[in-house]
């Protein structure tokens, strides 16, 4: 074997202390250097898979979140449809208690402007009797101052008529 060692170059010794050196080295190494790089690494991990977990939790809390706010828009939309539609039954009360009101209102002016032409109409025919009255009295004046034959009456009688229509007629023109 010192022969083949020999014949690829290499010293026994040599060779033999460079593997001591080399076990010594790792020895070495592992004992100070992959150690505490190891736990070096293992904490890194540790801290990664933590901070992953806490990723998760804030994931899962603001989907909760986001659940919980999409439940609390809807729940305001529906309370907004509910205030609208509210809103606008109370309008259309309004609006026909308005109407019936004024309809109200209108048939009592429209009876009122009845009775006003009513009284108008009944104070018209009071005027026309008393006009009618009085132009009796003067006719009935006249008769008696004047001898009456038939032309001097027929004069009289058609005198009355005609004063009584211009009167129905004033009438009638001042009505409106």
């Amino acid at each position: 074997m010192a022969e083949l060692f020999h014949a690829l170059g290499l010293e026994p010794k040599i060779l033999l202390v460079n593997i001591a050196g080399f076990v010594l080295l790792v020895v070495l190494l592992k004992r100070f250097a992959f150690g505490p790089i190891g736990e070096l690494l293992d904490d890194r991990a540790r801290e990664v898979e933590a901070n992953l977990d806490e990723a998760e939790r804030a994931r899962q809390m603001a989907l909760a979140d986001r659940q919980h706010l999409e439940a609390e828009l809807a729940r305001l939309d529906e309370r907004g449809r509910e205030i609208v539609a509210q809103a606008e039954r109370t309008a259309e009360g309004r609006r026909e208690e308005i109407i019936s009101r004024a309809g109200d209102q209108s048939q009592r002016i429209v009876e009122e402007g009845h009775r006003a032409v009513q009284r108008a109409e009944q104070e018209a025919r009071d005027r026309l009797r008393a006009e009618t009255a009085g132009i009796a009295v003067t006719v009935s004046e006249r008769v008696l101052r004047q001898a009456l034959d038939e032309q001097r009456q027929a004069a009289l009688v058609e005198a009355f008529i005609a004063d009584i229509e211009r009167l129905a007629a004033q009438e009638r023109s001042e009505r409106p």
